[in-house]
Formats: structure tokens, sequence, C-alpha cells
């Protein structure tokens, strides 16, 4: 009897796989976009979903994000065009926000990414 309800259980599991990974795969919550949120200095603490843009006025000369992977690491970007390597940062009327070129760690996590109107595009 322990042997027929083992077996069954394993073709169950196999028959429902499909099923499980198509509403796994296709029927997640869509994620939330990233905004974007002016600062003239870096805050101690920094939410996900967020892009802080470090400046004054029309001056911006860092960003800072959390890694989206999930890692919990702040990510640091250069915004000041004569440093290298420096990102852009594109503000979006609907306060998305976009980065280019894409971030990359090449340490930690090793994530790489686009930021584009808001979405996280992974490599």
């Amino acid at each position: 009897m322990k042997r027929l309800s083992s077996l069954l259980t394993k073709v169950w599991n196999l028959v429902s796989l499909p099923a499980r990974w198509v509403r796994s795969r296709w029927f997640q919550p869509k994620p939330e976009p990233v905004r974007f949120t002016r600062v003239d200095e870096m805050p101690d603490r920094l939410k996900s979903s967020t892009v802080y843009l470090c400046g004054e006025g029309e001056h911006l000369w860092a960003a800072a994000l959390i890694c989206p992977c999930g890692c919990g690491e702040v990510i640091q970007l250069n915004l000041l065009q004569q440093a290298r390597p420096c990102w852009n940062a594109v503000e979006h009327p609907d306060g998305t926000v976009s980065l280019a070129p894409s971030v990359w760690r090449q340490k930690g996590c090793g994530s790489h990414f686009f930021i584009r109107h808001g979405r996280v595009n992974w490599c």
C-alpha cells in the first residue's frame, strides 16, 4: 500500500509540474516600477525600487539604489561626465527612471541589468 501511495504521489508531481511552472512563470504579480527621488545628500536608509538622485538643481553627481536582485547591497553610481565610469539618469514624467549604460556588479551578487522606464531588464 505504501508503494502504491508513493508511486501515485510521484506520478501526480510529474503531471502537475507543467501547470505549476506555467503558474509561477506567467502569473506572478508585476514588479513595482523603479521610481526616482531627488535628494541633496545620500540618505542613511534606502528603499527598494527607488533610485536616489543626489545633487542640487540640475547638477546631479550620484545615484544610489538597492540591488534589485534581492541581495540588499547598496549600489552607488557616478553621474559626473568628467569621471569614469559614469552613468546617465533620465527622469520620466510618470516618476520612473532610466539608467544607462547597464549596471554590472563585479563583486558580490554579480547582477547585470538595465533600468529602462522603471523596469529592470536583466542581462
